[in-house]
């Protein structure tokens, strides 16, 4: 059964990520090279459990992307999108996948990460840094709400602002 439910869900977050993306990965061009790493606008969803009145509210935010160099590791000169679901109590799941445009192209695509029974999911997507090329990320992810609540399921989705990436090396 859960292999059935996560073969679904990959399907479910492929096909979203697949349809939104075709529209609109630009952006209002944000500082390249530092600055926050916080995109503009997160979107939230909410919802009501109908025999308590109690709210959950859920937010995604795709961060955004930037050169990533860790001295130490093999995959150093990268450009890395974060984004993550959090919610203000634990849900019965949370889905998340991200992915990182170039020039408004797909240049890379994270898994799926799902956690149950928690109140925050986050993933990455990650790649080759290329200097002086406009990055945007996005993501998109499913919330499953515990029993009684309504709506049941929600699905969420972000796209980050453009950035420029000019210098693929450290300052």
């Amino acid at each position: 059964m859960k292999t059935v439910q996560r073969t679904l869900l990959a399907g479910a977050l492929t096909g979203a990520l697949a349809l939104t993306m075709g529209a609109g990965t630009a952006g209002a061009s944000a500082p390249a090279d530092g600055g926050s790493r916080t995109a503009v606008g997160a979107r939230t969803v909410q919802t009501v459990d109908a025999r308590s009145g109690d709210v959950i509210t859920c937010k995604i935010t795709t961060h955004l992307p930037h050169y990533s160099h860790h001295a130490h590791a093999d995959n150093r000169h990268m450009v890395n999108v974060t984004a993550d679901i959090k919610c203000s109590k634990p849900v019965a799941q949370l889905a998340i996948r991200v992915a990182l445009y170039k020039n408004g192209r797909l240049y890379k695509q994270s898994g799926n990460k799902v956690n149950a029974g928690k109140s925050k999911v986050g993933q990455n997507a990650a790649r080759r840094c290329v200097k002086r090329q406009n990055y945007t990320g996005y993501s998109v992810g499913v919330v499953t709400f515990p029993p009684g609540y309504t709506p049941r399921t929600k699905q969420v989705k972000h796209t980050s602002n453009t950035v420029r990436i000019n210098a693929c090396k450290k300052r």
